[in-house]
């Protein structure tokens, strides 16, 4: 290269300890799908999918409520009772609801669950307790109580907690955890 062209007459470093120190090369970012794990990601699809039912059992319950609107002809009073059916109108109102109310009770559900990050019941029963602990809910009086328990009363609460545990044994968190080991 000439030196017209911005070249230097200057040789390069023949030994690393010459040689300027290079910048440190950033990672390149992810982007967040990336950094989705499985459990998350199922997390949000079952989000996704009650919203989804959410929306088209609000949607069909719009087009049944407009259905059944009465808009009178030309001639007709505007007092005139269209016929209807009690029974297939009561049957309809009931499907609906229902329909409703568990399509929003999922989307609740399936919410609560992305928000807390929470994959199973067991994930929601530790994270319940340790907020109920956090908040202090366990008074001076419920362990007062726990300790003056009867002996029978608490020989039967254990009895029912040993029976339960021995019943579903593969579902408990400690299981795994002990299989492992």
């Amino acid at each position: 290269m000439s030196l017209a062209m911005g070249a230097s007459d200057q040789t390069p470093p023949s030994s690393p300890e010459q040689a300027p120190p290079v910048p440190p090369v950033p990672p390149a970012k992810r982007s967040w799908r990336e950094s989705l794990t499985p459990e998350r990601k199922k997390l949000y699809r079952n989000f996704l999918f009650a919203t989804t039912a959410t929306y088209l059992s609000v949607m069909i319950t719009k087009r049944a409520i407009t259905a059944r609107r009465h808009v009178p002809s030309l001639f007709h009073h505007n007092n005139y009772v269209p016929q209807f059916n009690k029974y297939q109108d009561g049957i309809q109102a009931v499907t609906l609801g229902t329909l409703l109310s568990c399509s929003t009770f999922a989307m609740g559900v399936t919410g609560v669950a992305l928000v807390f990050n929470i994959n199973n019941p067991y994930e929601f029963h530790a994270a319940m307790r340790k907020y109920m602990r956090g908040l202090g809910l366990q008074t001076e009086l419920s362990k007062e109580l726990e300790k003056n328990l009867d002996p029978r009363v608490k020989e039967l609460e254990d009895a029912i907690e040993g029976f339960l545990s021995d019943s579903f044994p593969e579902e408990r968190p400690d299981a795994k955890r002990e299989k492992k080991n």
